[in-house]
């Protein structure tokens, strides 16, 4: 509750309900007081038709005698204090509806605020785990072998597949020996061309399969190495989906924990304003006694 409203309640006084009541009373008084005051003269006029017989007249208007004019501040008084008490019990029961409304009005995150209450934070979706990711987590041999792998195959497969250096000059032996000879120009400046292996062929074979071989060892290790770390990334991305559901769904139960906390003291809140009794200042108690005899 707001500092400057609180000197408006206490555990003792009078309800809205009343204070309400005993303000249209005092409207009532201050009706009638304000009606003795309304047509104040201090001049008696009386009216007479010319002829007429000496004090024939008669009186339209008495003005106020002594009596009469020592009433004048009391009446002031009277609508003074009657005032005075519809001003504070008006500036009470609107006090009490600000409060209410306040409380009414305030948000969750308000109040979480207030309290000194920390939201929880939604979790963030995870990103996918990329097999790069698992590869620079591998220990210094495993990463080192990795790496080997990767330029073994890189290096052999540059040679050996269809237009590598070494495919390409086992694929020139194979034609030369088929056809030994080779010419090149017309008539007297033809040349002839004569091709012989310069190394037995049957090595070249060997060497070229002896290469496959070692390549599709290699190529099989580093497709094991690869499926393994594939297979750890799909893991690690399913071991983290899982923790943000786990993480999202605790995040829901607190937020509904809170949540509903915050709609409880709401609740408590309105009934414990809705109790508060508006207090009736000293200066006021004799104007409040008169008010609750006239209720009588």
């Amino acid at each position: 509750m707001e500092t400057t409203n609180e000197i408006f309640f206490s555990e003792h006084g009078l309800t809205s309900t009343s204070a309400s009541h005993l303000a249209d009373i005092a409207q009532e008084v201050i009706a009638g007081c304000e009606a003795k005051l309304k047509n104040l003269t201090f001049v008696t006029t009386k009216v007479d038709i010319v002829g007429s017989a000496s004090e024939s007249g008669k009186t339209v208007n008495i003005g106020y005698d002594e009596k009469m004019l020592e009433q004048v501040r009391p009446l002031l008084e009277e609508i003074s204090s009657m005032n005075a008490f519809c001003a504070w019990m008006r500036e009470a029961v609107k006090a009490k509806d600000k409060e209410l409304k306040r409380v009414a009005n305030q948000t969750f995150e308000e109040w979480c605020t207030d309290k000194g209450i920390e939201l929880p934070s939604k979790p963030k979706y995870p990103e996918e785990t990329k097999e790069a990711d698992i590869i620079s987590l591998l220990n210094i041999k495993e990463r080192n072998r990795y790496f080997q792998l990767e330029a073994v195959a890189a290096t052999i497969g540059k040679y050996i597949h269809p237009g590598g250096a070494f495919s390409a000059a086992r694929e020139e032996l194979q034609n030369k020996m088929v056809k030994p000879y080779s010419t090149d120009g017309n008539g007297k400046d033809t040349l002839i061309y004569a091709h012989t292996p310069s190394v037995n062929p049957q090595k070249v074979e060997d060497v070229f399969f002896e290469l496959q071989k070692w390549h599709r060892q290699n190529e099989r290790e580093l497709n094991r190495m690869k499926f393994a770390i594939k297979k750890q990334a799909e893991k690690k991305t399913l071991e983290d989906i899982q923790q943000f559901k786990q993480a999202l769904e605790q995040e829901k139960q607190r937020h509904m924990q809170l949540f509903t906390q915050y709609k409880e003291w709401q609740l408590e809140e309105r009934e414990r304003i809705s109790r508060l009794k508006i207090v009736v200042p000293e200066a006021l108690q004799d104007t409040y006694e008169r008010l609750n005899k006239l209720e009588e």
